[in-house]
């Protein structure tokens, strides 16, 4: 009798484990799964195909949210030259919605300035000039970049005004940065003076911008970058700022060929924590020095 009361107990205890296991873990796992199956169904079977003339159509059409999303997955999309339409076209279309988007948000007008950028075809350089007028701060900035991806010469004059006058930091560096990938030679002596800046980053990106046209009167600049303790005393460089500034200075470091930078690349190539800043440092000194630096 006893043992027949154990028996309906134990087995009401594991019907009740099973009952938990089911409630709690089982069905809510099953739900979970279903739900995403389903969400991936329909997200495939909804999928649309999008491409730069579609997006385009959308920015011309299509709600205000969806202006300014398509004019940022345009910018995405630009960014892979085979998806870059050459036709004429296409260019017109892009140049007339960049002219309708100054009534629009202003997320619009910035993005597509941007794509223009990831095209490289000086063809929009001209139109992207008007925007360095503009009011706001984000537009100037995405012009300004935008243009020294175009490497528009037109532009020098007017990135240089913004060095000698802007009172914000970020339109001076990068008008610098745009400058050096212009490659103007007439913007070499205003970089000159940019090297003693009061501020770091001007002055390393003013270095930077002057090896890009084969000056290295910022060696001096570029080889201290080139050193880890060098950082030390600028507090406000996080290990991310400071792992892309070495790794520029690295690069950069090639195109001057001088072997005063020698010492820091072996150091670098030799010790650095990042593996990547040191595989550079060792491709650079095997292909510039001819110097073998084991990656061990």
């Amino acid at each position: 009798m006893e043992d027949t009361q154990k028996n309906n107990i134990d087995e009401l205890d594991q019907s009740r484990v099973y009952v938990l296991f089911y409630s709690f873990f089982l069905l809510p796992l099953m739900i979970t799964i279903f739900g995403v199956m389903f969400f991936l169904i329909v997200k495939f079977l909804t999928f649309e195909t999008e491409d730069p003339y579609d997006l385009l159509n959308n920015i011309k059409f299509g709600s205000a949210s969806k202006r300014w999303q398509s004019a940022y997955e345009l910018s995405k999309i630009l960014s892979d030259e085979e998806l870059i339409p050459s036709d004429n076209s296409f260019k017109e279309m892009f140049i007339n919605a960049y002219q309708k988007s100054t009534h629009d948000d202003y997320k619009v007008k910035m993005y597509l300035i941007l794509a223009m950028g990831k095209t490289k075809d000086v063809y929009y350089g001209d139109a992207l000039m008007g925007s360095l007028n503009d009011e706001l701060l984000d537009i100037r900035l995405a012009a300004i970049q935008s243009l020294g991806q175009l490497r528009y010469t037109g532009a020098t004059d007017d990135l240089s005004n913004f060095v000698m006058n802007s009172n914000y930091n970020e339109e001076v560096l990068a008008s610098i940065i745009s400058l050096g990938q212009i490659g103007d030679k007439k913007s070499i002596s205003l970089l000159k003076q940019m090297l003693n800046h009061e501020e770091p980053n001007i002055r390393w990106d003013s270095a930077i911008a002057l090896a890009k046209m084969n000056n290295d009167s910022g060696k001096f600049i570029i080889n201290d970058l080139l050193n880890r303790q060098y950082y030390d005393s600028y507090k406000n460089v996080d290990q991310w700022e400071e792992d892309k500034a070495v790794m520029t200075a690295v690069q950069i470091s090639s195109q001057l060929k001088d072997p005063y930078f020698k010492k820091n690349l072996v150091t670098l190539a030799t010790y650095d924590s990042n593996m990547e800043i040191r595989n550079t440092a060792i491709q650079i000194l095997r292909n510039v020095y001819n110097l073998e630096i084991s990656n061990g």
